[in-house]
């Protein structure tokens, strides 16, 4: 019996024991840099009173070299001036984190996380000059009747048919000329009745130099309005392909010069693209501060928008399964395909999804410009809790000694013309 009742406790032992080794492989620490943006080690403890300055002299660096512009292709397409204010507060431009520094004896590795919002809009317009000048194109080909003499006079036969012709020239014109009030529009009635008395009177003669010069003054249109969309589709794609260089070696490797005169080391980025602006918490706090500088008024429908647009896993297995290796399973693993590899190291991978995220918005941010009052906004989707800890039971780590491994906090701060603002953003993920 004893023999029994001790062979039971050593096989309990074992299983708890396997357990905990299964729950301590399975602990999740992140890198050094998410504990501290800089990661080194000097043995002259003076030089890393210098690191943080320089660490916001480079990060200021980069994100002007990510904010140039070519003024000569945009100023053709706008119509009037964009001040430089304006500029700063716009949000078309390419949105970059606080960077991640790892320094070693011989360079600094700098970890990036972009969002690339400029680029969407012009592939945006792109897309859209395409279907507009292929829309063009097909009125073009159902319109090539107008240049054929004699099925313009059959239409012209029927009374009402030249009505058409007629309105449609005048509401052209309409449209081009800028309005001044009824006393244009009571000039060009009586400029119309004007021309159909005219018409009537003269008969068919007069008809064919009417209809000349309309197809002329219609293909004349057509040409500058096919011509400026053309021509707009092609600055678009210049403004495109400058975009796309600013990754590349060609322009980073001046950038590159600009940091080895601050480091006094070899400079190597990691560009993460990211393919929504809520994936990272300090491009999203980013994005809500500038368009609350540019008009605070519209505070909560920001947000409002902002939360429809954050979309979070909500389908997350919250059941911890403890794997077992056996051998077996070893020489089964080796006989797998590289894709089914790729899946399952994509399924083992921490933090690919969003549970939840919260912004608060502190300070000026009232309507009125007299007697304003300082104010707070909450808004909160999904939960920022570490699943793996408050859920599945295993020991998480804590980042600083108070943030959680999953969570991402931001701090920024603006000012407005009735005073100064903050807002601080958490993004969590599993």
């Amino acid at each position: 019996m004893l023999d029994l009742v001790l062979r039971n406790k050593l096989i309990s032992m074992n299983k708890k024991h396997k357990k905990d080794e299964q729950i301590k492989s399975s602990k999740h620490f992140p890198s050094s840099t998410r504990e501290w943006n800089n990661s080194i080690y000097v043995y002259n403890k003076e030089n890393l009173n210098l690191i943080p300055t320089t660490a916001l002299t480079s990060i200021n660096i980069i994100k002007s070299y990510f904010s140039l512009f070519n003024d000569n292709i945009e100023k053709k397409i706008r119509t009037g001036r964009l001040a430089l204010k304006f500029r700063r507060l716009s949000s078309n431009k390419i949105y970059i984190s606080n960077g991640e520094f790892k320094h070693t004896n011989g360079k600094v590795i700098i970890n990036l996380y972009l969002f690339n919002r400029q680029k969407n809009n012009y592939l945006l317009a792109i897309r859209k000059l395409r279907s507009e000048i292929a829309s063009f194109e097909k009125s073009s080909k159902l319109k090539k009747g107008l240049n054929n003499k004699k099925s313009l006079h059959k239409t012209i036969d029927n009374k009402k048919s030249l009505y058409k012709i007629l309105r449609k020239s005048f509401y052209q014109k309409l449209k081009a000329i800028k309005s001044e009030g009824l006393s244009t529009l009571e000039r060009f009635d009586k400029e119309k009745y004007f021309l159909i008395g005219r018409l009537k009177k003269d008969g068919k003669r007069t008809i064919n130099n009417y209809i000349d010069i309309y197809t002329k003054n219609f293909y004349k249109n057509f040409i500058n309005k096919s011509l400026l969309k053309i021509q707009f589709y092609m600055y678009y794609l210049q403004l495109n392909y400058i975009n796309n260089t600013k990754y590349k070696y060609t322009y980073l490797q001046y950038l590159k010069e600009q940091l080895y005169k601050l480091y006094n080391k070899q400079v190597e980025f990691n560009l993460i693209d990211l393919k929504r602006f809520y994936l990272n918490s300090d491009v999203l706090s980013e994005s809500i501060t500038k368009k609350i500088t540019r008009n605070r008024k519209n505070i909560r429908r920001y947000l409002k928008k902002l939360e429809n647009k954050v979309k979070i896993n909500t389908n997350i297995s919250f059941i911890h399964k403890h794997v077992i290796n056996n051998k077996q399973d070893e020489k089964k693993d080796l006989t797998v395909n590289n894709e089914l590899l790729k899946k399952t190291i994509i399924k083992n991978l921490k933090y690919k999804d969003i549970t939840g995220f919260r912004l608060e918005a502190k300070g000026r941010l009232t309507r009125r410009y007299t007697a304003s009052r300082s104010m707070s906004i909450i808004k909160y989707k999904g939960n920022l809790l570490n699943i793996d800890s408050s859920i599945k039971g295993l020991s998480s780590v804590l980042l600083k000694g108070n943030l959680k491994s999953n969570v991402q906090f931001t701090k920024l701060s603006s000012k407005s013309r009735i005073g100064s603002f903050g807002i601080k953003g958490w993004v969590s993920g599993n």
